[in-house]
């Protein structure tokens, strides 16, 4: 089994209608790690993750969720529990958007806006973060290290980003492997372990079929986009290669 961690803090849920949207957003990426993974993929709280609870479910590997909510929102000892299970890496970690930034923040790393936005340049969301430099939208990424998390995707392969807020620091430990236009750090590795962060969305891939777009997708391009965008998929299916998970 492995686990996608849900890090969505309940302030960002208040009513019934967007927890619906969010559970059906977990369903669906739970889903799509099934499909790659070939094993079944537990989706557990943030609240709920213990180092115990790892152990007793024979937990094979992590997926570190994003969340829209302020890392300043979160309790601090939730926040260090996670950090506490990130640093013993006892398992392949991979973190997502603000999952990669959670495993920078536990290895000492700083978080922080890209840039405020210079008059005149156009914000791609102005109901997320006004003001603020966003990088949204499917963006190609340039590699910078080969790494099998990478292998078979070309130079610069494309995925979806969705997020104002960035890894300013590599952390100690760790190597950059990838960068785009507007983001200095889009995916780290720790030297010597399974545990990655990438910035951008591996998992709201898509296949060029309208009914099998993520909610993330739909966010980001509410006009609506079917083109296909497979290298995410083939990203995750690397790094359950890589981490043993998939033979």
């Amino acid at each position: 089994m492995i686990c996608y961690v849900d890090m969505e803090h309940q302030k960002a849920l208040p009513g019934a209608e967007k927890r619906a949207v969010h559970q059906a957003y977990c369903t669906d990426v739970r889903l799509r790690l099934e499909e790659i993974c070939g094993d079944a993929c537990l989706v557990r709280n943030y609240k709920c993750i213990t180092q115990q609870w790892l152990w007793e479910s024979e937990v094979k590997a992590l997926i570190i969720s994003g969340n829209t909510t302020e890392w300043a929102e979160y309790d601090e000892a939730d926040l260090l529990k996670m950090s506490r299970i990130i640093r013993n890496a006892e398992l392949p970690i991979l973190g997502v958007c603000g999952g990669c930034q959670l495993i920078a923040m536990a290895h000492g790393s700083s978080l922080g806006p890209i840039r405020r936005l210079e008059e005149g340049e156009e914000d791609p969301c102005e109901g997320y973060a006004p003001g603020y430099v966003k990088e949204w939208g499917f963006v190609p990424v340039h590699i910078l290290k080969s790494d099998p998390l990478f292998d078979g995707l070309g130079e610069e392969p494309r995925f979806l980003a969705a997020h104002y807020w960035e890894v300013k620091t590599i952390p100690p430990g760790f190597e950059l492997l990838a960068f785009s236009d507007d983001c200095r750090i889009q995916a780290i590795k720790r030297i010597g372990k399974p545990v990655y962060g990438t910035q951008f969305h591996p998992e709201a891939y898509t296949e060029g079929h309208v009914g099998h777009r993520s909610w993330l997708i739909d966010l980001v391009y509410p006009g609506g986009y079917t083109e296909k965008q497979a290298d995410g998929h083939r990203l995750l299916a690397n790094f359950f290669l890589a981490s043993g998970v998939l033979e």
